[in-house]
């Protein structure tokens, strides 16, 4: 999850990382080590989530942005970010399941 390494914990996590989900504040910490993160582990799916007013595509998403800027270097990385609906039922869930708001 997010940067967490995974050499080391092997036992843990297993030997591979398959998907890594990435809440929006640790993007930048991905990007302090691009070409491990999104270059040598290629295979790794990367999910990305954050709120509306940080991964919004028009422009204004700081997250998305940086995204994209990430997409156009290492064109096979293979990142995806949520939708503004499918956050919105997540935040439904966690309040469901902890009665808490995010």
């Amino acid at each position: 999850m997010n940067n967490a390494p995974t050499k080391g914990y092997e036992e843990d996590v297993g030997k591979r990382t398959t998907i890594r989900v990435v809440s929006h504040t640790s993007v930048p910490l991905l990007l302090k080590n691009p070409e491990y993160f999104f270059k040598e582990t290629n295979s790794t799916v990367y999910v990305i989530w954050g709120p509306f007013r940080n991964m919004r595509k028009d422009g204004n998403g700081i997250v998305y942005n940086m995204l994209k800027k990430t997409v156009d270097s290492y064109p096979t990385a293979k990142i995806y970010v949520t939708t503004e609906k499918r956050m919105s039922y997540c935040d439904a869930v966690f309040k469901k399941e902890t009665g808490k708001d995010r």
